[in-house]
């Protein structure tokens, strides 16, 4: 009785002083920031950086609570300037609004390739059977398209006088296109080339090979960046740690997107070599890829004023958390 009495009390003693040195729970939880990001939909591989990172605590490890907000690029860029959500995580789309005007800025770039493909119908041997062939996109300047054109230029085409483009929707909507033969070939997200693949279509080439632009990392409000520096610096810092283990952690990384994803191993491996392509070195982007990427797209939107790359992308809080991390 004495014995058991004794041994309690020091199981009761040890939980008093592990409860004092690190704090409730509760208040470790209360301690960290609700911060919601968007993303297009719940199969889009380009969030794997954030859900990767999300799965292992690196934001939690940051005091961040990172959340997932599903909103097309439309609505989430208005959920952004209306302060319903905190931060974008597919930059490209308030990389091109803050071209118009929009009061919004990109902080970090993660992803800086598309991850489209051009996919065509089974009997187009080659890219040069593209010609003449109504080529089915979402609009006529998205990335999809623009990843597209740069690609089949590089491979011998003149993408607008030797193609007819159609806008016909999402990609849900091409792929029926592309079944019912109403066109040739379209431009698809990862992971739908894996599904028009095995339904015998023809993989024609990763276009993210062609073309550099600002595709998927965090924007923010000037507001946002102005006003909550410190809040960015953490959201940045585990940013920057998914980042890393991302291109460190390859099977622990394909187990991720097998699980998450529910691939085929052999198509996890796929898609994870194509983000190793696409994946920054540290969080950021040349200033000479970002200039030429602006200067597109204020030929795209007749855009006439002066603009310059730091009007709209600010890496500066990125790299003080980097240089924070490597303390």
């Amino acid at each position: 009785m004495i014995v058991e009495r004794r041994s309690g009390g020091n199981i009761f003693s040890l939980l008093v002083f592990l409860s004092c040195l690190l704090g409730p729970p509760a208040a470790l939880a209360q301690s960290r920031e609700k911060v919601f990001i968007t993303a297009t939909n719940a199969e889009d591989v380009t969030s794997t950086l954030f859900l990767y990172g999300i799965e292992k605590g690196l934001f939690r490890g940051e005091g961040i609570d990172l959340e997932f907000r599903l909103l097309p690029p439309n609505l989430a860029l208005a959920a952004l300037v209306a302060k319903e959500i905190d931060y974008a995580s597919t930059v490209g789309s308030p990389f091109r609004a803050a071209v118009r005007g929009f009061p919004v800025k990109v902080v970090a770039v993660g992803l800086d390739k598309p991850l489209f493909y051009i996919m065509a119908q089974p009997a187009i041997q080659s890219v040069k059977d593209l010609k003449g062939a109504k080529f089915a996109v979402s609009s006529l300047q998205g990335s999809g398209a623009r990843s597209a054109r740069a690609g089949l230029q590089t491979l011998g085409l003149h993408p607008d006088k030797d193609l007819t483009f159609i806008v016909i929707g999402n990609s849900a909507t091409r792929m029926l296109a592309m079944e019912t033969g109403s066109v040739q070939a379209t431009v698809v997200p990862a992971p739908d080339n894996f599904r028009l693949r095995e339904k015998g279509f023809r993989e024609m080439m990763f276009t993210g090979r062609y073309i550099t632009e600002p595709f998927v990392g965090i924007a923010a409000t000037r507001e946002k960046v102005e006003a909550s520096p410190g809040q960015v610096k953490k959201v940045t810092k585990g940013f920057l740690r998914s980042l890393g283990a991302a291109k460190r952690e390859r099977k622990e990384m394909i187990e991720f997107l097998m699980r998450r994803f529910k691939f085929k191993q052999e198509n996890a491996v796929e898609i994870y070599e194509t983000l190793l392509q696409s994946f920054t070195r540290d969080g950021t982007v040349e200033p000479a890829a970002l200039k030429e990427y602006l200067d597109l797209i204020k030929a795209e939107a007749r855009v006439q004023k002066e603009i310059a790359v730091s009007d709209i992308v600010d890496f500066r809080l990125l790299r003080e958390a980097a240089r924070e991390l490597e303390r």
